[in-house]
């Protein structure tokens, strides 16, 4: 053996560009052969303080038995060595039996098989990265040069620990730098919410790698569809430990796991790493962040440095998160108000155009009163040419659609009163249908109903509200001629991270000419014969009484659906930021 041409070979390769394992190994498997030690092992010491065997020349025979295992720091000749930090050589006449690690029962009656047995830690001036153990069949004991040589092949290797620790703590920080730097651009953005916190989930996955990362809302802040985010799939195994871990990570008020939670029981039967922190800005929680990563064979991120990552995640998070949300309320609040507005000065008109209205077709309805009073009259004498028949009945029909017209506009104009009654939209749909079905012109009329069993109670006016539903259905009769298909659909939907409940009502009668599509909620307009052109724009008003809306599809040649949208009970955000 020439140690000049071993330390040449082994810094070739130690300054090569393969990766640690490779590099690792073939220093090892040089040597074994050259120095003639048949185990050349590796214990790297991790971010817990204990000794893992990672690394052995190809022809181990002790690395699949000491690999199961992990030793404290002063545990054993090997954690012995790692603590102080010296070199420790032995004959298999004073070596201990099990390496003075009672974890390691198997090597009893294989120790005989080796004559040395030498141990020196991997170490710089500042640092203990792990321990070489060298064990050889042939030699009876280690002269000084050798142990010289040995000496400086294991600060060589320590080096290259070393290095690739560097290596690895720089990628992982410009991994953080590069994921933090993302989370501010969401943070930043106009998003909405539901959107930012799924952005937010599937960055930190993908930066990390994590097989899933959930985020659930504590505080109520916004009525979103959701309180969870999760992007990644949960593992049925541990599906029921993480509400666990989120209530013990905002009850302790920073970021636990399963190692130092009251579930520290299961931290070695799951094959995740597992870490919760709360979301927490100006003393209150605003949610918890969940990170989970697959153990491997090789230390994770997450395993190493999980309590850190996460923390700085929740941290930085936090107070952009709450702005965000702030934000996204006062644009809400700002909007209600805008609108609160609109509706104040179209009240305000309607009101003044509303008594107007009413004092004229009161000036209105008392002639036409007198006139159909004294028509009926002449309608009751017998002796009446058929033309004057034919005349009377024009008056009184004429007279009779007048006054509808104005009992119609006077419902227009009419103060809406409150919302006394709670509707169960079934049963009153239900009831609706029942009225028409039992006149005969609906018998060609086939009626799909898709009911939501689940539907809460509404606040309404149940008679206005029946005259809206009978008004799209009419309209739908007239629509197909009598004969055809209405599809009606009830449900839960979220309008502007408020929940509603939506009643769809879908007919076959071909459709509404795209030209005049946008007059239909206009008063008085109308394209029937003898139509008023209130009924939808009644509808409409009622709608907007009971603050809801009214969204028309139209597909031309197929049919319209019509969709009432009506707010739940409490369709207002009270929890307010303070």
């Amino acid at each position: 053996m020439n140690p000049v041409d071993l330390l040449g070979k082994i810094i070739e390769i130690s300054h090569s560009n393969l990766d640690l394992s490779s590099r690792l190994s073939a220093i090892l498997n040089i040597i074994s052969q050259d120095m003639q030690f048949e185990e050349v092992l590796v214990y790297t010491l991790d971010k817990d303080k204990r000794l893992t065997c990672r690394f052995m020349n190809p022809k181990s025979i002790l690395f699949k038995m000491l690999n199961q295992y992990r030793c404290h720091v002063g545990e054993g000749i090997i954690g012995s060595v790692a603590q102080k930090r010296t070199p420790q050589y032995f004959s298999i006449k004073d070596i201990s039996p099990r390496f003075g690690c009672l974890f390691y029962p198997e090597l009893d009656g294989l120790l005989e098989n080796y004559r040395t047995f030498s141990f020196l830690p991997l170490a710089d001036d500042s640092y203990i990265y792990g321990v070489l153990v060298l064990c050889s069949v042939s030699k009876e004991s280690l002269q000084g040069p050798e142990r010289i040589l040995l000496s400086i092949l294991s600060r060589e290797i320590g080096g290259i620990l070393r290095s690739f620790e560097l290596l690895l703590s720089s990628k992982k920080r410009i991994s953080e730098l590069a994921m933090l730097s993302e989370l501010g651009k969401v943070l930043i953005s106009n998003v909405e919410p539901h959107e930012l916190i799924k952005n937010i989930a599937l960055i930190i996955a993908k930066s990390l790698n994590a097989t899933f990362v959930t985020i659930k809302l504590e505080y109520v802040l916004l009525k979103l569809d959701s309180q969870r985010f999760t992007y990644g799939i949960i593992d049925s195994s541990i599906q029921d430990y993480i509400e666990q871990l989120e209530q013990s990570a905002v009850k302790l008020l920073r970021p636990a796991s399963l190692r130092n939670s009251a579930l520290d029981q299961f931290e070695g039967t799951f094959k995740f790493t597992l870490y919760s922190a709360p979301i927490a800005s100006k003393n209150r929680v605003l949610g918890t962040i969940t990170i989970c990563g697959e153990k491997t064979t090789q230390p994770h991120i997450l395993e190493e440095d999980g309590q850190y990552i996460i923390n700085t995640i929740a941290n930085y998070i936090s107070s952009g998160l709450e702005n965000t949300l702030l934000n996204t309320r006062l644009r809400d609040v700002v909007r209600e108000l805008t609108d609160a507005q609109k509706r104040l000065i179209e009240q305000e008109k309607f009101r003044s155009l509303g008594e107007m209205t009413a004092n004229i077709a009161h000036e209105i309805k008392n002639p036409l009163v007198i006139i159909g009073g004294f028509t009926k009259r002449l309608a009751k004498r017998t002796h009446h040419e058929p033309t004057e028949d034919k005349y009377i009945n024009i008056i009184l029909k004429e007279v009779d659609r007048l006054e509808t017209i104005l009992n119609e506009i006077l419902n227009y104009v009419r103060e809406s009163p409150s919302l006394a009654d709670e509707c169960n939209i079934s049963d009153f749909l239900d009831e609706i249908l029942y009225l028409l079905s039992t006149d005969n012109s609906w018998e060609q009329i086939e009626i799909a109903k898709d009911f939501d069993p689940t539907l809460p109670a509404i606040p309404c006016d149940s008679q206005q509200l029946k005259q809206v539903f009978i008004n799209i259905l009419m309209n739908a009769h007239e629509a197909m001629q009598g004969r055809g298909k209405i599809t009606i659909t009830t449900k839960l939907v979220s309008y502007n991270n408020q929940p509603f409940l939506s009643v769809s009502l879908t007919d076959t009668g071909g459709g509404i000419s795209p030209g005049i599509l946008d007059n239909v909620f206009n008063p008085f307009f109308t394209t029937k014969e003898k139509g008023t052109g209130l009924g939808l724009a009644i509808s409409h008003k009622i709608i907007a009484n009971h603050h809801g809306h009214i969204d028309v599809e139209n597909i031309l040649g197929k049919g319209v659906t019509f969709t009432v949208y009506l707010p739940l009970k409490n369709n207002s955000t009270k929890e307010e930021f303070l």
